[in-house]
């Protein structure tokens, strides 16, 4: 389909479909590439990819498959294209909340369209979307699908640690990881596991590695979001979540 520019259309009057529809979104002074599709749901899902300069796109299985589970549950959803993934991460976090904004933000006087974000992060992109959470107020939760935590020094340029301090975000968290992933090893795991708030959910996959995981998506996402959000379905997920889960717990 064609690339719209998203700055020169108004939210309510973007069309409403559950076909994935491409966009070009303001981020500072350029722009990034995104699939977006736009629900009748106050909830939207954000999904980010594996590291750039190795390859990683929103055209990885895992962010396809988190937006196509979602999508079909009836929430917004958007993956899209990292500007660069290189330097210590900072801009990929405001790529992140462009396209959060681009749902979140009202224009001339109409209503956004979305008001919930949710960030389901592989790889890379797992600590990125998990650190963006913490500073975007309409942040609901975060998954993180095989965080690189082993490797982490160099995918963010020795920020690695103030990385995993904005992931410490007090609403729902679910992290997955393969006993085989080749990025972190189970202690690694276990030691961030462990550092961050409540409430969270851990699902560790016996003999999935790094690139694996995307098949197990559907399952699990379902469960959590069952079971962190006290709703019936995904589909019930998609019709909002209780104002509890809604208020800024990071004090922003």
């Amino acid at each position: 389909s064609s690339t719209i520019d998203a700055r020169c259309v108004l939210p309510r009057l973007w069309p409403m479909s559950s076909q994935e529809q491409a966009v070009q979104i303001l981020v500072g002074g350029s722009f990034l590439s995104a699939l977006v599709v736009v629900q009748e749901s106050p909830v939207v899902v954000i999904a980010t990819h594996p590291w750039g300069p190795l390859g990683g796109s929103m055209h990885d299985p895992h962010p396809q498959t988190a937006c196509r589970v979602m999508a079909q549950a009836g929430c917004s959803t958007a993956r899209f294209n990292f500007r660069s993934g290189l330097g210590r991460g900072g801009g990929s976090i405001e790529d992140v909340k462009a396209v959060a904004a681009w749902f979140l933000e009202p224009r001339d006087g109409r209503a956004p369209l979305s008001s919930q974000v949710l960030i389901v992060g592989y790889s890379y992109g797992s600590m990125i979307g998990a650190a963006a959470a913490s500073e975007i107020p309409s942040a609901i939760g975060y998954v993180i699908v095989g965080p690189p935590l082993d490797y982490s020094w160099a995918l963010y340029m020795f920020n690695a640690g103030n990385i995993r301090a904005k992931a410490a975000f007090e609403k729902p968290k679910l992290l997955m990881v393969g006993t085989q992933d080749q990025f972190c090893s189970m202690s690694s795991f276990r030691t961030f596991f462990d550092s961050l708030p409540e409430p969270k959910k851990e699902v560790v996959c016996e003999g999935k590695d790094h690139f694996s995981m995307f098949g197990l998506l559907n399952r699990t996402l379902a469960d959590w979001v069952t079971e962190a959000y006290g709703v019936a379905d995904l589909q019930a997920f998609a019709r909002g979540v209780s104002p509890e889960f809604c208020a800024d717990a990071q004090g922003n």
